[in-house]
């Protein structure tokens, strides 16, 4: 429970008999930590209608109205209460959040703002922030904080390297060899720094959340065909059992997404270290760019597009990965917001007209519910955005690297917050 210094109390005491003020205070807190956001209210409403003022009661309630949605309430508690105090970041981060929800960016960039000048440590609001500068088009603004805090190598010079680099297929960067050695060796051996045994490392989990948007966009495009590009061990595709909204169940990923074809590629693993040599009608990858450098970007992505028929989906994460690698760097290796994948991608693209994509770069996003992940769409389908279902199936069986559990499937909220 979060204790702030309370306002003069003179005069409720004649209107709450049965109970005291840090009684209701705990009373909410309580119904507020099992998630019954109504009854926050419903106790914490009459002190605010007798003049009790405190930071908790702005607070709880705020909270309960961002977590019913109530954005435009949940912003009026949270002034209230910065009002009493305005030197708890907390409290601007919540009001920057709300303004977030009710797509009032540059309020919630001064609230930001606040927050972090009372607490320049407050890494969730950096992340938060690179996600707005992202959706309003402020490049610039979100490569330095992402510089700042996700990826030293995120600056003004970055894209310049990534679209004037010169490497290729045949002539790659060192760094991409040895990521590729270095990988090889993860899949075999194991992260033994970690004590990850070799069986877990890159299983084909990063594929789960997007099993039901690849589906549609195969309908959508009539493909028949399908390469996953960075598949990892490919466990994806052995054995797991699904089940959709209408109940029918389908005894793999290839009979629920109706494809004739499924080819393994990843350079960093053995068995599927061998490039196709023909084009699919759809190529997939999840989780594999951002662990790419940033001088081998473009001709990774041009080589994606040449293999493609109908489309290309990605999913690119601009937050740090949990997993360090043996060379020391960070799993994602190339953090990068949105601005900046869109340039290269449009460079690309140029020599593929015939190709539809949909790329999903994803982020971090903290408020009151915990952390998930929001995206940003980048695509050249206006009827892509209609096609995005994340958690119309369920994962009945699957291999145990693949899911936490069974049944399993992936939870979007009201906000279009993902929680794995």
């Amino acid at each position: 429970m979060i204790h702030f210094a309370m306002s003069n109390m003179t005069g409720f005491e004649g209107n709450m008999k049965k109970i005291d003020l840090q009684q209701a205070i705990s009373i909410a807190h309580k119904y507020y930590q099992s998630k019954q956001y109504s009854q926050v209210k419903h106790i914490l409403q009459p002190l605010i209608q007798h003049g009790v003022q405190g930071i908790d009661i702005y607070y709880f309630m705020a909270a309960a109205h961002y977590c019913l949605d109530e954005y435009e309430q949940a912003v009026e508690a949270y002034h209230r209460g910065i009002q009493m105090n305005p030197d708890f970041a907390i409290l601007h981060a919540g009001l920057g959040n709300a303004y977030v929800q009710l797509k009032f960016y540059d309020a919630a960039i001064n609230s930001y703002n606040q927050a972090l000048t009372i607490n320049p440590d407050y890494l969730d609001i950096y992340y938060n922030q690179v996600y707005v500068y992202s959706i309003t088009g402020q490049a610039d603004n979100a490569i330095t904080v992402c510089g700042r805090v996700l990826d030293k190598e995120c600056n003004s010079d970055s894209l310049e390297i990534a679209l004037e680099s010169k490497y290729d297929r045949s002539n790659p960067s060192p760094a991409y060899l040895s990521y590729i050695d270095m990988y090889s060796k993860l899949h075999i051996d194991g992260d033994l720094e970690n004590k990850v045994h070799a069986k877990m490392v890159y299983a084909g989990k990063s594929m789960v959340p997007w099993i039901t948007a690849i589906k549609d966009l195969i309908a959508l495009t009539n493909s028949k065909t399908l390469l996953d590009y960075g598949s990892g061990k490919g466990f994806q595709y052995e054995s797991m059992l699904l089940e959709d909204k209408d109940q029918m169940k389908y005894q793999s990923l290839q009979k629920y997404w109706n494809v004739s074809e499924i080819y393994c590629y990843d350079p960093g693993y053995p068995s599927y270290q061998k490039l196709p040599r023909k084009q699919y009608d759809a190529v997939v990858l999840t989780d594999v760019l951002e662990h790419c450098r940033q001088e081998d970007i473009k001709w990774i992505l041009a080589e994606i597009f040449s293999l493609a028929r109908k489309f290309v989906f990605a999913n690119i994460a601009c937050y740090k990965a949990r997993q360090i690698l043996p060379n020391g760097d960070n799993a994602h290796c190339t953090i990068r917001p949105t601005a900046w994948w869109n340039s290269v991608l449009h460079l690309v693209v140029s020599s593929y007209p015939e190709v539809k994509y949909c790329v999903l770069v994803e982020f971090i996003w903290t408020d009151i519910n915990g952390e998930g992940s929001v995206f940003q769409m980048l695509s050249n389908c206006g009827s892509f955005d209609k096609v995005l279902d994340f958690s119309s199936v369920t994962i009945v069986e699957a291999d145990e690297n693949l899911v936490p559990y069974v049944p399993y499937s992936v939870r979007v909220d009201s906000k279009g917050i993902l929680y794995r």
